[in-house]
């Protein structure tokens, strides 16, 4: 192997006198008549020699080192391999360098190179060739063509770890003496016993030509002294670095070890021992107890030593006074619906049978319950419902507007039997608008009933139509229908003049109208002794009293909402209409 010993000038650093050994354990620099020793290698080779022609790109560079012999691929989509020979590597190197050469070149015009595409792919193997590692991969510009001279002055340098692909590329197009990488550099460790490589060169095209030269392998050797200082703090003693020696107090100790490099470090040791402790707890636990460093695990109450480190990290003996206490067992039984929640919270059981849980007993052990449970399960259905006004659900709720609704009532095993009702309530429209005088009801496509409000709501045969026009003076109402549900409007004054009917005032009023829980009525005084009754939208009499003087207050509070006429005596004049809300 070629030794190379390096001036000793050029490696002083820190004041300390270093020595950098290098070994050549194999050279191939594609020569006929090569180096040696020969790194041997199999697989196709275009050799190329000399320097590129003026119109080249770069013109006029060397296509190997000075001008000298290179290997190169050109055209090569499917890339061309050279697999290098085994090199076993001798013991005691600090590191092992695989280096080679690199030139990108457009051997035939002035433009062009190797882009994206086009790259030299470097691989190694540590295990005699079984398995390879891509390593390093070299392309083209990422923007276009690119080219660069053996004196670019990029570097594309990896250690042998990770084992991933580290990919180098120039960003620009062009010659690349800066980004140009015509270094490129693996580094092992002097632990590897042998070394393989594997170089892959891809060309898309002639105008794209990789040129690699003098591919060497060395072992590396550095030789500096140094000098550190280390405070170890340990507990009883202190083994030196060097192994040599064993302290048991505390002081500024020296001892001398190889460093990186096999060198001598001369090591300052500013030692600090500390001493062990001692104590003593008292413990309770459930069937077993692990003992504070892990160690040990105890089932039976008494005293017991163990051993962890104390604040400063030394051993700290603790005396362990210990009570164990055991478990307890408990059952329950019932009958759930749909789920029921364990004892514990930890489980939910939906379905019948044996099942065990675990919750502290008294003294904050386990206590084991065995559950003999039956589960029986809630129901659903649906219904769609018609009503008129209100609907009274399943569970006794009154529901008065149309939507759907969820009601709840016991199933036939007590548990919940959920309803959803889909729900249409039907109010017809009661209003009644007056044209002079002709009454005309605002539902349109329904049924009509005129009535006759001061006699009891009576019917009046054929008023039938949605409009009415009465022959005589009075108080009229409409019975509407409207999807089979019928309600009645307001009472409405019609005052009819002419022919043989004059016009006549009410001799009584009422107020307020609306109405809330009392209705306060005044009258003239020809009827201030007189009976009143009072009748509901269907002329049924649902209230009657004596009139009390000229001002008598009535109580309507348990009428429910509706339309009302009161009567005073038997008169038209004695009549009127009201609202209760």
């Amino acid at each position: 192997m070629k030794r190379i010993l390096l001036p000793l000038f050029v490696l002083l650093s820190n004041l300390a006198l270093a020595q950098l050994n290098l070994d050549t354990l194999a050279i191939q620099d594609f020569e006929s008549a090569p180096q040696s020793p020969i790194w041997m290698f199999t697989g196709p080779v275009t050799y190329n020699t000399g320097f590129s022609s003026a119109s080249a790109a770069p013109p006029n560079s060397p296509i190997g080192i000075g001008g000298s012999t290179a290997w190169g691929t050109t055209s090569n989509s499917g890339g061309l391999v050279l697999d290098f020979s085994n090199v076993s590597i001798p013991s005691g190197y600090d590191s092992v360098r695989v280096h080679f050469n690199l030139a990108a070149m457009n051997l035939v015009g002035t433009t062009g190179g190797p882009d994206d595409l086009d790259y030299v792919l470097v691989a190694y193997s540590t295990d005699g060739g079984m398995t390879y590692t891509n390593r390093m991969r070299i392309r083209g510009s990422i923007a276009n063509n690119s080219f660069w001279p053996y004196s670019a002055t990029g570097v594309a340098k990896v250690y042998y770890l990770p084992i991933t692909e580290a990919v180098f590329q120039p960003t620009t197009s062009g010659l690349q003496n800066a980004l140009g990488y015509s270094n490129c550099e693996i580094v092992f460790p002097g632990t590897v016993t042998q070394v393989r490589m594997r170089l892959t060169g891809r060309s898309s095209s002639s105008t794209d030509t990789w040129l690699v030269d003098n591919l060497l392998i060395t072992g590396e050797n550095n030789c500096s002294n140094s000098a550190a200082t280390i405070s170890p703090t340990v507990c009883g003693s202190y083994l030196s670095p060097s192994g040599g020696a064993t302290w048991t107090a505390s002081g500024t100790y020296m001892d001398t070890i190889p460093n990186t490099n096999g060198c001598d470090s001369a090591i300052t040791i500013n030692l600090t021992v500390l001493p062990s402790s001692a104590s003593t707890t008292s413990a309770t636990a459930c069937n077993n107890y692990l003992s504070p460093s892990g160690n040990y695990t105890w089932t039976s109450s008494g005293t017991y030593q163990d051993t962890i480190p104390n604040t400063q990290g030394c051993d700290s003996v603790i005396t362990v006074n210990l009570t164990i206490n055991g478990a307890t067992g408990g059952s329950l039984t019932g009958v759930y619906c749909d789920s029921l929640l364990s004892p514990s919270g930890n489980y939910v059981w939906t379905m019948p049978g044996l099942f065990y849980d675990t919750i502290p007993n008294s003294v904050g052990c386990d206590s084991i319950i065995l559950a003999n449970i039956v589960i029986l399960q809630s129901s659903s259905s649906s219904i769609t419902v018609t009503d008129c006004d209100s609907y009274v659900a399943p569970s006794g709720t009154v529901l008065t507007t149309s939507g759907t609704y969820t009601d709840i009532i016991p199933n036939a095993d007590g548990c919940d039997s959920v309803i959803t009702i889909a729900l249409t309530i039907v109010v017809p429209n009661v209003a009644v608008t007056q044209n002079n005088n002709t009454l005309t009801a605002a539902a349109t496509g329904a049924q009509y009933q005129w009535v006759d409000c001061d006699n009891g709501f009576a019917i009046i045969p054929g008023a039938t139509s949605q409009s009415f026009s009465p022959t005589m003076s009075g108080n009229y109402a409409a019975i509407v229908t409207q999807n089979g549900c019928a309600d009645t409007s307001a009472c409405t004054q019609v005052i009819i003049i002419g022919r043989d009917e004059a016009i006549a005032q009410p001799a009584i009023t009422v107020y307020p109208n609306p109405a809330g829980q009392v209705l306060v009525l005044q009258v003239e005084e020809d009827l201030a002794q007189q009976q009143f009754s009072v009748f509901d939208a269907m002329g049924k009499m649902v209230l009657a009293g004596q009139v009390d003087g000229l001002k008598t207050t009535i109580s309507v509070g348990k009428l429910a909402a509706g339309h009302y006429m009161l009567q005073v005596g038997d008169g038209p004049l004695g009549r009127i209409s009201f609202v209760k809300q």
